[in-house]
């Protein structure tokens, strides 16, 4: 599976209709998208824009509806998921994957720009919809992914990598694993530090500490 760092992905660069917003997602991907009628035909350029900006999880960002999505406020609400069973077919669980999952982000200005173009030409209760206005199925999304990509260098692409950029990107900026946890909707820390952040060079201030241990011997003119 490809992975956030294969594609370029960085932050407050963007190409296409989000050009002079500021906002981040992989330049040479989003390009990409922009420029192809398969990936416009299937809803997934803003989709993918919203997953690069708040890691939802592809359940809970196909779950959102307008009732829960504030554009003045810039924020979400991710209180469910998107899921298919046999008897009931696809339906809106009324709480994501854990409790610490059912949370409210603020998004950056661009997502919420994103939230009000789609809100003037919505169609139906859902921010990301079916083409016929219907629940979006999370499985149909990732092999829209997967056949718009296919043959290029993201091939492989899953929608959860975007959770690891927005991960790696927060920890970039400095926020704590707790900060970088509640935003993803993570219950324990460990699970933000051990599988979605990258691991850095660490100790600089207990090296300094420590130099003292041992002392240079004293030289003599």
């Amino acid at each position: 599976m490809v992975g956030v760092d294969d594609f370029v992905l960085s932050v407050g660069q963007q190409t296409g209709h989000l050009a002079d917003r500021g906002s981040g997602v992989g330049v040479r991907l989003r390009a990409f998208l922009g420029a192809s009628s398969a990936a416009e035909r299937a809803d997934l350029v803003d989709l993918v824009d919203v997953l690069a900006a708040t890691g939802a999880r592809i359940g809970e960002l196909l779950a959102l509806d307008w009732t829960r999505a504030d554009v003045d406020a810039r924020t979400a609400k991710l209180e469910g998921t998107v899921i298919r069973e046999r008897a009931a077919g696809l339906f809106v669980q009324a709480h994501t994957k854990s409790s610490a999952g059912m949370r409210t982000i603020k998004v950056p200005r661009w997502v919420a720009e994103v939230f009000a173009k789609r809100q003037a030409d919505a169609y139906a209760e859902w921010v990301f919809p079916s083409a016929s206005g219907s629940l979006r199925d999370p499985d149909n999304t990732r092999k829209s992914l997967r056949r718009v990509l296919a043959g290029t260098g993201w091939e492989g692409l899953h929608p959860h990598a975007f959770r690891h950029l927005v991960a790696t990107r927060l920890d970039e900026a400095g926020l704590s694993a707790r900060e970088i946890a509640d935003y993803l909707g993570h219950a324990q820390v460990s699970m933000t530090q051990d599988v979605y952040m990258n691991r850095k060079a660490v100790g600089g201030a207990a090296a300094a500490a420590l130099e003292g241990l041992r002392q240079r011997p004293e030289t003599t003119g």
